[in-house]
């Protein structure tokens, strides 16, 4: 059987104010030719399909109407992530039923759709589901898949690998796979992920995924990589270049080939939809300069420039409207003035430059203000 694999759509992101939703647009309906090129028998989307808890209209249209070209080609099963309100998406669960899109918004034992199954061609499909589970959540969907409570000190990780063991306690005689949203140990990050969530405390370590299954399918990480383990494990990755953290990074899906008693087959198709992110840095002269190299990107410019009134202005006027963020770097190399359109920014990367202006570089300090913010969503939702 033939599996597409994608994560990490993040619809909803602006880039520094800016829409990106022709570009989500885009690659998305590479991902939709993808699937048809390939003619897979199921596609698999794990999680973080919009950006935020509350997505707008515009979002949610992009996100339905990707879906559902998906599956005009096969069935599709979808996680909850981190990013996603789970309760807003099972509020339309039943409108994406009908059209072959199955959303898994909670953990839930393997005889209550925690393990769905599939055949294709004769070969049984047993895939093993596991949204984003919050350290709120983890408990709870402990005592689930368990049947008895366990002392509160035991750690995320291993109550994850008990959870994940659950789902995979019974694998069948065809293809046996797993899909989550989750950190697992040996990922790298891609860098535009919630700081928070990458933890030790959310560490799930790779070992825990049995050498049964024929393929882990994760998301929660934007860079496209394997994951050193017993099988085979891989993140999709986001499809575009979603902060400058991602610059240059490889965009693609994932195309799986899995067969009963053979290591599955895995192959990157590369996605072209998103602007690339460029950096530049120089003299206002040595970056207007390399306009050409520019053109059509999202644009970082560290100008090394002694400061003046309207200097940020005039690099936006040469370069364009890709211009998204100047940093104006005078005679003294650790003096850096940011120049950002602030229009449109998330609570969480206002919060980041107001550290960085300050000074501050305290991944606690991050993790607690992303708690904070988790929870008053959460709260708002």
């Amino acid at each position: 059987m033939k599996l597409l694999h994608t994560s990490d759509w993040h619809v909803g992101k602006l880039m520094r104010g800016h829409s990106r939703a022709e570009e989500h647009r885009a690659v998305l309906s590479e991902i939709v030719a993808a699937a048809a090129d390939h003619a897979v028998d199921l596609v698999v989307v794990t999680g973080d399909q919009f950006e935020t808890a509350a997505p707008g209209p515009e979002s949610e249209r992009i996100v339905y109407e990707a879906l559902l070209g998906l599956a005009e080609i096969a069935p599709v099963v979808v996680l909850a992530g981190n990013h996603d309100n789970p309760r807003r998406l099972a509020a339309v669960e039943p409108l994406l039923e009908l059209g072959r899109v199955q959303v898994v918004t909670e953990p839930r034992p393997p005889a209550d759709g925690g393990v769905l199954r599939f055949e294709f061609a004769g070969v049984p499909v047993r895939l093993g589901v596991l949204p984003f589970v919050s350290q709120r959540g983890i408990v709870r969907a402990d005592e689930l898949m368990s049947g008895a409570a366990y002392e509160q000190a035991q750690t995320y990780t291993e109550r994850m690998a008990r959870l994940i063991a659950a789902l995979c306690a019974e694998p069948g005689p065809g293809v046996n796979i797993m899909a989550a949203h989750a950190f697992v140990l040996g990922g790298a990050v891609g860098g535009g992920e919630r700081p928070s969530h990458l933890v030790d405390t959310y560490a799930v370590a790779a070992d825990s995924f049995p050498e049964t299954l024929h393929y882990v399918a994760l998301g929660h990480l934007h860079r496209p990589q394997n994951v050193a383990g017993r099988t085979k494990i891989r993140y999709a990755g986001s499809p575009l270049a979603l902060d400058f953290g991602e610059e240059g990074h490889p965009k693609t899906v994932t195309i799986v080939d899995a067969e009963p008693d053979r290591p599955a087959r895995v192959d990157d198709v590369m996605l072209h939809g998103g602007r690339p992110l460029r950096t530049v840095e120089g003299t206002l002269a040595q970056v207007v300069a390399q306009q050409e190299a520019v053109a059509g990107a999202w644009v970082r410019v560290r100008l090394r420039e002694e400061r003046r009134v309207g200097l940020a202005e005039e690099v936006r006027e040469a370069l364009g409207e890709g211009v998204v963020d100047v940093q104006i770097v005078g005679s003294d190399p650790g003096s850096t003035v940011r120049r950002r359109r602030r229009d449109g920014r998330s609570p969480r990367q206002l919060f980041g430059d107001y550290l960085e202006g300050e000074g501050v570089d305290d991944p606690a300090l991050i993790a607690a203000f992303d708690r904070a913010l988790d929870d008053a969503t959460e709260s708002a939702s």
